[in-house]
């Protein structure tokens, strides 16, 4: 006979070791279905206020949306060493089998980051480097703060005989002059964990010969809201003294450029990865690119069939977002996405490219955004999109052409798409590659997947550009991944 009393420890070791072995095996295929997407996050635990602000306030908002799209998140001190590119804490590195990106934002913003991680995980960064010319540069560790410089022409009453181009070459050595820790570089290549802020100087004279001098800072993240700004109590004196203004006026955006990146709360702040820190590779680091998530094929019903009436329909969890748009490199930090969109698409009977018509049409009113509130109003004003006056966008097919076959499933068919692009009241020709993929949707219903990329010259728009070099500032990219849904019957 057993004895369950002297065997009860025994069998309770035994099912605890069975209820570990379960959990794992269930916590590693969840984790394994979940390891096709990664977001690392770089960190130097306890370093500073910063570190410690972040892992308590700022990490949670941000594990919370990468959970909510699948994405595992590893936290990576950086002790033993770190990837070249990894030159400040905390820095958000989204990783799948396409590529990696590296996250140019604000860590208070998480629908920003979720902005992040849904265009990476399509489209991921590309390579070019920064390049800017001419530019104040500040060395902390690998990391290096860069800082445009904007010297207005004088309003008010200049002084007789003033030119402006002299005034300004002046203004700009004064200000290298002021500086302690920044250099101006005449050329700069800059990474994608390099942080940068915008001086503005505004000079003001007055007809006495007084000199107002107003000051504006504002973060690479947020072009409309400054940081800092001096405009009620400007720096004011001579005009003789003007240069030993300038040189007062650059020590006070350096000072405060030095107490913005160490203030917790503003999402802008950082510390700086030691330069001395070993350099790993990715793989040394233990995060090379996941593999590539098999693909799942749909269950065809033996009766669908093809229709040749399409609408537009919204994007599914799973899929890409519809339409992406982006900067090219190495601005494409600048980049949001189209939520919904009106469309049609009609073929001829014979279920052929050739003919066909269609358009897609966007509210830029409510439809665009780049996961933050403000910089979608700023999108939205009349120097950008100008949607009060201009509400729609849109694309309308002017001519197909491809092989002649008629599309059909598990068939790719490659084509050539060409039209009429309207932005801002303004029409251009446009044409571009495209594919068009008949697939059995997750509902078991036909979809007509339409996917196409081309980049537009936003001056052709009369759309201002972003800050940074040509002609990346006016290149606007954009990837399109369109679910079309059979029309329904009346």
């Amino acid at each position: 006979m057993i004895d369950f009393a002297k065997t009860k420890p025994a069998i309770g070791r035994s099912m605890l070791v069975l209820a570990l072995i379960l959990f794992k095996a269930a916590s590693g295929v969840w984790a394994a279905d979940r390891e096709y997407e990664q977001l690392l996050v770089f960190v130097q635990p306890g370093k500073s206020i910063v570190a410690r602000t972040f892992q308590a306030e700022q990490l949670p908002a941000i594990r919370q949306v990468a959970d909510a799209m699948g994405v595992s998140v590893h936290i990576v001190p950086i002790e033993r060493g770190a990837p070249s590119e990894v030159a400040l804490t905390p820095l958000l590195v989204y990783q799948n089998h396409r590529g990696r990106s590296i996250y140019q934002g604000r860590t208070t913003t998480p629908d920003r980051v979720r902005n992040f991680i849904r265009t990476s995980r399509y489209v991921p960064q590309g390579n070019a480097p920064n390049r800017r010319e001419q530019i104040p540069v500040w060395a902390i560790g690998r990391e290096r703060v860069w800082a445009p410089l904007k010297v207005a022409a004088v309003t008010g009453t200049p002084p007789a005989g003033y030119d402006d181009n002299t005034f300004r070459k002046e203004a700009l050595e004064a200000i290298a002059e002021g500086f302690k820790h920044f250099q101006v570089q005449e050329q700069a290549l800059l990474g994608r964990a390099d942080r940068g802020f915008y001086m503005d100087f505004y000079p003001w004279r007055a007809a006495d010969g007084t000199l107002f001098l107003s000051l504006a800072l504002y973060s690479q993240f947020h072009c409309k809201a400054p940081i800092f700004e001096k405009k009620e109590d400007p720096l004011t004196g001579p005009w003789e003294q003007r240069r030993e203004m300038f040189r007062q006026a650059a020590a006070l955006m350096e000072k405060q450029i030095a107490a913005h990146i160490t203030q917790p709360d503003n999402g802008d702040a950082f510390d700086a990865v030691a330069a001395d820190t070993p350099v790993l590779s990715w793989e040394q680091a233990g995060y090379p690119l996941p593999p590539a998530k098999p693909r799942q094929a749909g269950t065809m019903v033996a009766t669908t069939r093809l229709t040749t009436d399409w609408i537009l329909a919204a994007s599914a969890p799973d899929t890409p977002p519809m339409i992406q748009f982006r900067f090219a490199a190495p601005l494409d930090n600048y980049a949001g996405e189209v939520k919904t969109a009106r469309g049609t698409l009609n073929l001829t009977p014979a279920l052929v490219l050739e003919g066909a018509e269609g358009h897609v049409e966007i509210d830029t009113r409510s439809a665009i955004t780049m996961g933050d509130p403000v910089l979608d109003e700023a999108i939205q004003g009349s120097l950008l999109l100008g949607s009060r006056k201009h509400p729609q966008s849109r694309f309308t097919i002017k001519s197909l052409t491809s092989d002649g076959r008629p599309i059909a499933f598990g068939q790719l068919s490659p084509a050539r798409i060409a039209g009429t692009f309207q932005l801002k009241g303004n029409n251009m020709p446009l044409a571009a590659p495209a594919e068009f993929e008949p697939v059995i949707g997750a509902d078991g219903r036909p979809r007509l997947v339409v996917r196409t990329a081309f980049g537009i010259d936003l001056r052709d728009f009369d759309i201002e550009g972003a800050d940074g070099p040509e002609p990346a500032r006016y290149t606007l990219l954009f990837d399109v991944n369109l679910q079309f849904a059979p029309k329904p019957i009346p």
